[in-house]
């Protein structure tokens, strides 16, 4: 009798374990899925280092020296072996006009003086007490005698027609580029004509910025330049202010691009400016976010995310000074800390990622 009630409890306790076991199973599973996962975070370092403030701003690259260079004389064009992009260098011959009729009004200028002069020289004779003079010629006599004979009028003549015939020639005024090349061999000219126009390899950006931003700045102070149809940066400085605020509340200023570089006048760029401030203690600025409208970095602290109330200076949008609230070599949180709370668990992202 016993031995067959000991048969029949025996099922009935392997029963009451196994279900044990599938109850303690469930509770696992749902008290792990219960369990926030960590935020995953990126991050930086709290650094002590030279802090600057960006100044901004879109720019049109110009010339130092632009001219257009016109015609200062009439006649054909009879040498012009120039094209626009051309570079040439400071008093290269660039054009030449026919001299033909320049020099033979030369040569008559030339005669005409020589008259005047044997006329003026024998109207001298008749005055021996004059010659006798130290400096006859600042005699009012003496002056009268060369005005009657003409001779003060052929030298005036002489020279305007020496400068006629240099004008035939036209040199390049300074060493640079050519562009808007309008002169050819063989084509009838007027004075007053445009040739050509040049620019020097001395390039400027001029930009406009806000009063505030200009008051900050200094000649000499480094600025970084990058065309964006070029993809490519160049190196410049604050070159001229101009002390005036125009209507708009706007200070014209120009940046020098340092070195010869692949840069046309009117071509637009962007520049940063870089304004020294010293050494402070600074953190990327995604790291800051206000809480109660009051700033706040999380720094990290055995894998938890510590809430920091911190003061802050200078912001030049991409680092931000901090004045008080944590120290240099501090791992802040730079993302996902928006509805990050204090020691929320979080995991740190892969910096390749």
């Amino acid at each position: 009798m016993s031995k067959k009630l000991f048969l029949i409890f025996i099922p009935i306790i392997f029963w009451a374990c196994g279900s044990e076991d599938k109850i303690d199973e469930k509770s696992a599973t749902e008290n792990v899925s219960n369990t926030p996962p960590n935020t995953m975070v990126k991050v930086d370092t709290a650094i002590s280092a030279p802090f600057y403030l960006l100044i901004q701003s879109a720019g049109k690259v110009k010339a130092h020296k632009d001219v257009q260079v016109l015609a200062e004389t009439s006649g054909t064009i009879q040498q012009a072996n120039i094209k626009s992009g051309q570079k040439v260098s400071e008093g290269e011959v660039l054009v030449r006009l026919n001299p033909e009729e320049a020099q033979l009004k030369l040569q008559s200028a030339e005669i005409n003086y020589e008259k005047a002069k044997l006329e003026f020289e024998s109207s001298l004779i008749g005055f021996p007490k004059l010659m006798a003079q130290e400096n006859p010629e600042q005699d009012s006599l003496y002056q009268k005698l060369k005005i009657g004979s003409g001779l003060q009028e052929n030298s005036i003549q002489l020279k305007e027609a020496k400068i006629a015939l240099q004008k035939t020639v036209i040199r390049a005024p300074f060493s640079g580029t050519l562009y808007d090349v309008k002169a050819f061999r063989g084509k009838n000219i007027n004075t007053g004509d445009e040739l050509y126009s040049q620019f020097n390899h001395r390039l400027l950006v001029e930009v406009n910025l806000l009063e505030s931003e200009a008051l900050n700045l200094k000649e000499g102070m480094p600025a970084e330049i990058r065309n964006p149809a070029m993809d490519a940066g160049f190196i410049g400085e604050v070159f001229s202010i101009n002390p005036k605020v125009d209507e708009n509340g706007l200070v014209q200023t120009h940046i020098l691009v340092k070195g010869e570089q692949q840069l046309w006048p009117g071509m637009n760029v962007d520049v940063e400016i870089r304004i020294p401030k010293g050494e402070r203690l600074q953190v990327p600025k995604s790291s800051l976010v206000l809480r109660s409208g009051k700033p706040v970095v999380f720094s990290i602290e055995k894998d938890l995310a510590k809430w920091n109330y911190v003061e802050f200076g200078y912001d030049n949008g991409k680092m931000v000074e901090i004045t008080d609230g944590i120290k240099a070599g501090m791992v802040v949180i730079t993302n996902n800390n928006l509805q990050l709370a204090h020691d929320a668990p979080i995991s740190i992202q892969n910096s390749d990622n």
